[in-house]
């Protein structure tokens, strides 16, 4: 079944059961971060119950006067709600698939307390005995979250430079279902009996039994960011996500070794992605991330300096040759912290120094994929 839902802020605060104090933090952290999008799962709330009705006293009438027989009260078990915690996608670099994690799941302890109608003494020296009902502890359950990373790394067989078809994997991700259960309560009695004031009744306490309470599984699909060669251009991919466009274009293409000018070669390249991105309609925005190797730059300060110089470089060329105005267009250096494939090799390399122009939509509107398990 797909689910995805967002539940009430309050259903991430500390609950307090039996003394215990729980939240998901990383949920409530993820929130107030502008880098990654929540969604709340639901709670499974089971509202107080009296699962076992109270006993009234009783008055026994003898030849030598009343008897009071102490009643018990009844077998209440609290409010409980088992958090389903929460979906977090985060935010990645253009042509990357983001890292997910789905919150670990909690169902609070409780305690119905002892019940019991006191021993008591009759007339003649003879007693009514004691029953004692034991009282009820459960212990909170819980479950770990799951993650998983960030990939930007192409599938190992793309690796390589060149005109492939690259995509990006990353795999499911699943959280077990977590439930928690109560031994039953029996059910005491003491006989009828007769004493030297007369027959008093049989009285007891009634047992009970506490239903289990389940918190849904949930799982996250994995995912794959397949690319196509961008038509008319030799060194450019481009993949759709999410209503996303991407455009990732090799840097050797764009640039000369170590320098962040545009060569004359890079017009080819950029006005086939200007062309695309005019079909994408008004009201887009772009982001332009520049991409380096781990070799050390002789002229910058520090790839991420070259990193985003060349970004720059894209950026004023996109705003001198597209209708999307300049306060539209942004630009992030990322430097060699995002590899595309390994840094072992030149192959390798060449596939890490590269341009990512990320194209989204006005109306775009994140979309997180969640299957939850019936319970």
């Amino acid at each position: 079944m797909m689910f995805a839902t967002t539940s009430p802020r309050h259903r991430a605060a500390t609950l307090s059961l039996a003394g215990v104090l729980t939240k998901f933090d990383v949920c409530e952290e993820a929130e107030h971060s502008d880098t990654a999008t929540v969604t709340w799962l639901e709670d499974e709330v089971f509202p107080e119950d009296e699962t076992a009705e109270a006993v009234p006293p009783q008055t026994v009438e003898t030849d030598k006067g009343d008897i009071e027989i102490p009643g018990a009260p009844a077998a209440v078990v609290p409010e409980r709600v088992g958090q389903g915690g929460c979906v977090i996608e985060y935010d990645a670099p253009g042509g990357c698939l983001p890292s997910v994690e789905i919150s670990g799941s909690y169902i609070p302890g409780y305690t119905v307390p002892e019940r019991q109608i006191p021993a008591g003494e009759l007339s003649g020296g003879d007693t009514h005995e004691a029953l004692v009902q034991e009282p009820m502890t459960v212990e909170a359950v819980e479950t770990e979250g799951v993650r998983a990373d960030e990939k930007c790394q192409l599938d190992e067989d793309d690796a390589v430079a060149g005109r492939v078809v690259p995509a990006v994997s990353r795999e499911t991700i699943t959280r077990k279902t977590l439930s928690q259960g109560a031994e039953p309560r029996r059910t005491l009695t003491e006989s009828a009996s007769n004493t030297d004031a007369g027959r008093i009744p049989g009285y007891g306490l009634n047992g009970y039994s506490v239903a289990g309470l389940s918190v849904s599984g949930a799982s996250m699909p994995g995912e794959t960011l397949s690319g196509k060669i961008l038509e008319g251009t030799d060194g450019t991919d481009t993949a759709e996500r999410d209503g996303e466009v991407y455009f990732t274009t090799e840097g050797d293409v764009l640039f000369d070794s170590d320098a962040h000018e545009l060569r004359s070669g890079a017009e080819t390249e950029l006005s086939a992605i200007a062309e695309e991105i005019a079909e994408q309609g008004e009201g887009v925005s772009i982001t332009v991330e520049g991409h380096t190797d781990n070799l050390a730059t002789s002229v910058y300060d520090d790839n991420q300096d070259l990193a985003e110089q060349r970004a720059e470089a894209v950026v004023d060329w996109l705003v001198s040759n597209t209708d999307v105005p300049e306060s539209a267009i942004t630009a992030e250096g990322l430097g060699e912290d995002y590899p595309r494939a390994s840094n072992d090799t030149d192959e390798g390399r060449q596939l890490n120094r590269r341009v990512v122009i990320t194209v989204t939509p006005a109306d775009h509107e994140p979309k997180t994929d969640i299957d939850v398990e019936d319970n």
